[in-house]
């Protein structure tokens, strides 16, 4: 079970380190070339924030938020500190101002009513493509040719839409005309969940021996 909410303020005001961890085979060959087969379609994020639990406060939050949980069991939001928005962090933790034509979603055809939220990465002419789950709905800004779809003219328009926490799916109250570029622009969450059934036990031994302690969080990918 998803619930829909973020860890304590008083864990998050620390700095999470965020790692996005691929996982790829190697294998050397006699001539000493090598061959590179890819295993994940997406990378797994870790967020790991050393210290983060430093009081009796921060891990009576920690308890209930465990508890709750019931450990690695059910997953929670998380807002990765390194990339959550449609275009790119100005610093750490710091939200641009992001535009309706962030984002291309992709080009109608005539008969399409849902597109998935994407966030683009680019290097050396080669792009990645992340699938947007988790969107901040209140934050979602749609275009259809870089124009508000509320503002499309008759007898197309107007058209309304609507965007889902859970899937990251817009979704237009008809389909979209051919030809007509979709775009967003958006801030978005990760699903996340503790590390591992141990996680609070090595937490609370650790805080007792040196008064603070570390913490991991997962990203889950849905299967």
């Amino acid at each position: 079970m998803f619930i829909d909410a973020y860890p304590p303020d008083s864990i998050m005001k620390f700095g999470f380190v965020s790692v996005p961890r691929w996982s790829t085979s190697i294998t050397a060959v006699a001539s000493g070339a090598e061959r590179r087969n890819r295993n994940w379609a997406h990378p797994l994020h870790t967020f790991s924030a050393p210290e983060a639990v430093e009081c009796h406060e921060h891990l009576a939050a920690l308890h209930n938020m465990w508890m709750t949980t019931a450990g690695p069991l059910h997953t929670f939001a998380f807002r990765d500190p390194l990339d959550f928005a449609s275009r790119d962090l100005p610093a750490p933790g710091l939200a641009p101002v992001i535009g309706p034509t962030d984002q291309v979603l992709g080009i109608a055809e005539g008969k399409r009513r849902e597109f998935q939220l994407v966030r683009r990465y680019s290097f050396g002419g080669q792009t990645y493509d992340r699938v947007i789950r988790h969107p901040v709905v209140n934050s979602v800004q749609v275009a259809l040719n870089a124009k508000p779809p509320e503002s499309w003219p008759i007898p197309v328009g107007p058209i309304s839409w609507s965007v889902d926490r859970l899937s990251g799916v817009v979704t237009f109250d008809k389909p979209i005309p051919i030809g007509v570029a979709v775009t967003a622009g958006f801030l978005f969450d990760v699903e996340a969940r503790f590390e591992g059934d141990d996680s609070y036990e090595g937490i609370v031994r650790s805080f007792r021996v040196s008064g603070h302690a570390d913490l991991v969080f997962v990203e889950v990918l849905p299967c």
